[in-house]
């Protein structure tokens, strides 16, 4: 469509500060908020992590998680790297005692330092202040699925700044971030090659690459005002991501939500538009290098009705982009949301309906797989509908249970592969072979049935356990297999917080087998063919694994702990992406200093 779009921008924010936020995932029933704000972190079991990407425990302390249904078709872990495990986590509403800092430090095999600091203050009688630090790194070296052993350094280090400020009836959260993250393209399919091979053959073989994303967020709301006729979230959102090999993203989102209660019903609007600019891509539509540009408007109206014992939550979501590259696109889903509670705290019944159109701008892909072709220009995905339904309750005052169907329609999923080109040789040229440690997509239409069970069980004030597993099936248009998606996930954690000065945690997680494959297009110059004569198809399994990860800490004094945690215990051997082997057993060891 025609670049003029990009001029109306500015009526488009104007506008949008009239009306309402949040994305098609969130349960509009909240008017949740996006800032990250300060709270004062409380010195805690030391979960310090590994660089090495598996999934764990969120709730160290041992706090009772909220079983809250929510529409996804994404697993809870790891088809994708997850991000390291957070050491203490500064969001939520602040506490009462302020004033606090924590330092931590440590050291762990594959040459791994730790750092993280964090501190807030009362800045103020209505106001709090924070930062946070961060710096984790590896230096060692993995033995890829072949035996080479390969260098494989990594990097994260992050730096916040964190304002709340209180009015009478609203408060207002500001945030500034920085996060840079580094590594190499270590990895590669097939059998062990030499060095001088892997030159050859890979164009970004042991290639520096480092994702680097800052910005700003803001957020203005009243939803704890009980006493105002309407409920307001106003949000605010900019970063600049930039790569070194020179990709770079501006994205500017302005979004609103509005509650007001009717009396009979509750009358909830959220909406948002986000303008996207992305440069250094090959773009999929022309075939050309250069940039990107998008504008997603998203208009979600809905009433909810609530009794004693059920709740009805019905509407639409509305979803318009506008691509500077290809036609406007309009996506309708619905937005339904019921619940009945035929016995209170024991059992409740819930299904919905909704759906979204999820912008696949580079700085999310990078954050899914950082092993894809940095030029990669991926589609965006609609979400045409996700139906869910379930059950969630309590077996018993100590043991939660919940479990839940997902059946979901989704156009132009992105799979990743390998790509691979070869061109045989003729009197007047030499043979070529280029082969590929990056990922490039595949692209599917696809229904996905998820069948998820989720167990909580208090054993005592000391000991808990928690269980979640999910199983998923995948009907593809035109692919073999769901590529890299696993068919079962499980994780099993506990945590034992006994009294006394040393405290532990546990995990087990367990991950299906998943498909893997890799093309080689064939050209022959003398054939009188544009395209390839022949496509050659690699498939590959990676392997199903179990991951089991220990972690204790010794409260040496209310200000000084020491902390340990060891990861990959079982010593497995597996790959999240193919070609890329993750790290064997490591272990981290430090200290914890409040003041």
């Amino acid at each position: 469509m025609s670049k003029s779009f990009l001029n109306y921008m500015p009526v488009f924010l104007l506008v949008m500060l009239t009306a309402v936020n949040a994305s098609a995932q969130q349960d509009s029933t909240n008017l949740k908020q996006e800032v990250e704000v300060v709270k004062a972190y409380e010195p805690s079991v030391s979960d310090v992590f590994k660089i090495n990407d598996i999934p764990k425990i969120q709730d160290e302390k041992g706090e009772k998680p909220v079983f809250e249904y929510k529409i996804s078709t994404q697993p809870v872990f790891s088809t994708f790297e997850v991000a390291p495990v957070q050491a203490a986590q500064m969001v939520g509403e602040p506490k009462a005692e302020l004033g606090k800092g924590l330092l931590k430090a440590g050291f762990g095999n594959y040459k791994t330092p730790y750092g993280e600091f964090f501190f807030n203050t009362e800045a103020g009688r209505n106001s709090i202040f924070g930062l946070h630090f961060k710096h984790l790194s590896s230096h060692g070296s993995v033995k890829l699925m072949n035996d080479d052993k390969v260098d494989a350094p990594r990097s994260e280090n992050v730096a916040e700044l964190f304002t709340k400020h209180f009015f009478r009836r609203s408060a207002l959260s500001t945030k500034l971030f920085f996060d840079r993250q580094a590594h190499r393209y270590y990895g590669y399919a097939g059998d062990e090659l030499s060095n001088e091979e892997k030159e050859a053959l890979f164009p970004y073989w042991n290639e520096q690459q480092a994702f680097a994303k800052g910005g700003l967020q803001f957020n203005l709301n009243n939803e704890e005002d009980t006493r105002a006729d309407l409920n307001y979230d106003l949000n605010l959102y900019f970063h600049h991501f930039g790569t070194k090999t020179d990709q770079t993203e501006n994205l500017i989102k302005l979004g609103t939500g509005f509650k007001k209660d009717y009396n009979t019903f509750e009358g909830l609007l959220t909406a948002s538009v986000s303008y996207l600019k992305t440069d250094g891509i090959i773009k999929e539509i022309t075939s050309s290098a250069g940039n990107k540009q998008q504008v997603l408007i998203n208009l979600s109206p809905a009433i909810l009705l609530q009794g004693d014992i059920a709740k009805l939550q019905a509407g639409i979501h509305t979803f318009a982009l506008l691509d500077d590259d290809d036609d406007a696109r309009l996506l309708i889903t619905p937005n339904i949301k019921a619940e009945w509670s035929p016995v209170e705290n024991m059992m409740t019944l819930f299904a919905g309906a909704d759906g979204r159109l999820q912008q696949n701008h580079y700085s999310a892909i990078a954050a899914e797989n950082r092993f894809v072709t940095p030029t990669q220009d991926i589609r965006n995905t609609e979400h045409q509908y996700i139906l869910s339904g379930g059950i969630k309750g309590k077996f018993a005052p100590r043991f939660n249970y919940r479990a839940q169907v997902d059946y979901a329609s989704i156009k132009d999923e992105h799979f990743y592969i390998l790509k691979e080109t070869e061109v045989l040789a003729t009197s007047e040229t030499t043979y070529q072979l280029n082969r590929s440690n990056t990922f490039d997509i595949f692209y599917d239409d696809l229904k996905q049935l998820t069948l998820e069970l989720e167990l909580y069980y208090t054993a005592s004030d000391f000991l808990n356990f928690h269980v979640q597993g999910k199983h998923f099936s995948y009907s593809l248009d035109s692919l073999e297999q769901a590529w890299h998606k696993p068919d079962f996930e499980w994780r099993i954690s506990t945590i034992l917080n006994p009294e006394g000065p040393v405290k532990f945690n546990a995990d087990i997680f367990f991950v299906s087998k998943r498909q893997a494959y890799a093309q080689r297009a064939v050209f022959d110059p003398l054939a009188n063919i544009a395209g390839p004569v022949q496509l050659d198809k690699m498939n590959y399994t990676l392997s199903s694994y179990v991951d089991f990860n220990f972690g204790v800490e010794y409260q040496y004094s209310p200000q000084l702990s020491f902390f340990g945690r060891m990861n990959n215990f079982a010593f497995q051997k597996y790959e999240n992406w193919l070609g890329y082997a993750q790290q064997g057993f490591n272990v981290l060891v430090g200290a914890s200093l409040s003041f």
